[in-house]
């Protein structure tokens, strides 16, 4: 199992990636120049193309100055009404959160106007700075930001609601119970400086709830979301101070599993190859 780890340090500023500076991508976070090995965003590889929702604008006709075709352009999703209407996190949380996510749209697409005009010469790229590396890591952070947002979005909103059917079947093959996932998913969360994906693993055969201390780090490949939990201060604080452990009990108690069970169902019906093998194969 390849997993690619960015600097331990990094933290999300709250309202960062909210910036109105077209001319800097770099609002997207402070202190990123220093983690010099992401290059690759968490939800980006922990997906297939198109399994988080993601909409996209039409691309422009024109090749980009360096003679690549025009990189496509992203468009913002509309929050459910039912997750706005989630017991415990108020709407004002969704609305305020909702803008993070707005501005990550914006600066994707920025960075991916910025990258279809530029320069591929091998010769002017460089590791510790320049243009190309630049923008693929800045577009790994705000186009991960994208993602994860939409799915954590996406899987709220089902209030009083349990999993059922083969999900259920497998978080307790997985798991041991739907109570030992919550337990394993709060402490994973307390321990995260930024997200958890509980990801069905292609290679592993199971669900596992993979940890992220920002929007590009710690992808792990041939794995894809099937939920998502922000455990940024920015989506609790409002309505729970430091109280992170009961923010996930709420985000526990509002989890739409119906949207999640459509994920699961996507997930596991494709068949990619493998990228790690087991000392004892898992029949499935």
């Amino acid at each position: 199992m390849a997993v690619l780890k960015a600097s331990h340090h990094f933290r999300e500023p709250i309202g960062a990636c909210v910036s109105q500076d077209n001319n800097s991508f770099n609002t997207l976070g402070q202190n990123r120049r220093t983690f010099l090995q992401t290059t690759a965003l968490a939800a980006g590889a922990l997906t297939a193309a198109g399994k988080i929702g993601l909409t996209v604008a039409n691309a422009a006709d024109a090749a980009g100055g360096a003679g690549y075709p025009a990189l496509p352009k992203l468009r913002e999703q509309p929050l459910k009404a039912s997750t706005l209407a989630t017991d415990g996190i108020s709407r004002r949380t969704h609305e305020e959160h909702f803008k993070l996510y707005q501005g990550y749209v914006k600066k994707s697409n920025e960075v991916l106007d910025k990258l279809t005009a530029a320069t591929r010469d091998a010769a002017k790229a460089n590791q510790a700075f320049s243009e190309i590396r630049e923008l693929k890591v800045e577009l790994s952070f705000a186009l991960g930001g994208v993602k994860n947002h939409e799915l954590y979005f996406d899987i709220l909103g089902g209030a009083g609601m349990a999993p059922g059917g083969k999900l259920l079947d497998e978080i307790n093959r997985s798991f041991g119970s739907t109570a030992a996932w919550a337990d394993d998913l709060k402490a994973t969360g307390i321990a995260a400086r930024g997200w958890v994906w509980t990801a069905w693993d292609y290679d592993l055969k199971r669900l596992v709830n993979y940890i992220g201390d920002a929007q590009n780090t710690y992808p792990v490949w041939n794995a894809i979301p099937i939920l998502g939990l922000d455990v940024y201060e920015h989506a609790y604080y409002l309505d729970f101070a430091t109280k992170r452990a009961d923010y996930i009990d709420a985000f526990v108690r509002n989890v739409d599993w119906n949207a999640v069970n459509a994920r699961y169902v996507q997930a596991t019906s494709a068949s990619p190859g493998s990228l790690a093998n087991l000392e004892q194969p898992v029949a499935l």
